[in-house]
């Protein structure tokens, strides 16, 4: 996370509020009433804020208020997102930090805002997509989250009430079905025939693992990084964004990390990929594994394109396209 610019710092509690150089209100998308809702639930009100540098389905502003402290103001794509998030969020957090995987407290947040939002614990640290400037950052990174993998999994699910079609080889297969029909015109035939081998294999490919909570959006953007006193490394400071939490198969994370840094950050795919399995129980070399992290990879493509809006839509079937060819 960046630093805060000099005119965002806290004040201390003799000075005057200091000006105000980024408004809240003045993004478009919020209005002045969803910052005085965010006000009234921290109990104090927001003197300055400015967006995070980070953030792609979700918008992050960064707040300062009155009394000094800062928040973490994240903006909702859409109503049935935020209120899963605000539904979830504190019982999730427990049950994370039980497991050993640090997250950004959720303090509230409004699902019925003009722009729904979830407030949170403002947690020092720089995004873990900056690891990825550099070979070296990119295995240390690697395997950070490699060894989350695991913790994440460990996760209990009971009692969550979190969408359950990844949890079922069948239900997950019918459901892509319906995601390819309805894909149809937006594919060409070589993706269209990868998809359709991909959905045809689900059932037999994954009958009878135990699907195990997976994060869903398992990306180096979503977690920070702080320093460990003392020694020259980093540790996970939270992990964010866990709107898209399911039972899944125990490879979904794995996959899903795999594709991004493989499609967004090629060069450095071939150093981080071994660092991030080795720590994340091992690499197999498996058929069926390199086969299962495949289809879990074009699956999560092609729910995504069927969940995106017009504009987005084209590309999410150009990524698609792209991952089919691999």
């Amino acid at each position: 996370m960046p630093p805060v610019p000099p005119a965002h710092r806290p004040r201390r509690p003799t000075e005057r509020p200091e000006p105000r150089t980024t408004s809240p209100a003045a993004d478009g998308a919020v209005a002045a009433a969803a910052w005085a809702r965010v006000a009234a639930l921290a109990g104090s009100e927001v003197v300055a804020a400015a967006p995070a540098r980070w953030g792609f389905t979700n918008r992050t502003w960064l707040a300062t208020l009155a009394d000094g402290r800062r928040v973490a103001v994240q903006l909702l794509a859409g109503r049935e997102v935020a209120r899963r998030r605000l539904r979830v969020g504190a019982r999730l957090a427990e049950r994370l930090a039980a497991a050993g995987v640090p997250t950004a407290p959720l303090l509230g947040g409004d699902a019925d805002a003009a722009a729904p939002f979830a407030l949170h614990a403002f947690v020092a640290g720089r995004n873990g997509a900056e690891a990825l400037a550099a070979d070296a950052g990119a295995v240390r990174l690697a395997r950070l989250m490699g060894g989350l993998a695991p913790r994440l999994a460990a996760v209990d699910t009971r009692g969550l009430r979190l969408p359950s079609t990844w949890a079922d080889p069948a239900r997950l297969a019918g459901a892509a079905r319906r995601w390819l029909e309805r894909a149809g015109p937006r594919l060409d035939g070589a993706t269209s025939r990868a998809l359709r081998a991909a959905v045809a294999g689900v059932e037999p490919l994954f009958a009878g693992r135990r699907p195990v909570f997976a994060h869903g959006d398992f990306a180096p953007v979503n977690v920070l990084l702080a320093p460990v006193p003392g020694r020259r490394a980093e540790t996970a400071a939270a992990l964010l964004d866990l709107e898209f939490a399911r039972p899944a198969d125990p490879l979904l994370d794995v996959a899903w990390w795999g594709w991004i840094v493989r499609f967004h950050h090629p060069s450095r795919w071939p150093v981080a990929w071994p660092a991030f399995l080795a720590a994340a129980g091992g690499p197999d070399a498996s058929a069926a594994f390199a086969d299962r992290v495949r289809t879990l990879q074009l699956l999560r493509l092609l729910e995504l394109l069927d969940r995106a809006g017009r504009r987005a839509a084209d590309t999410w079937a150009a990524r698609l396209a792209v991952t089919a060819r691999w």
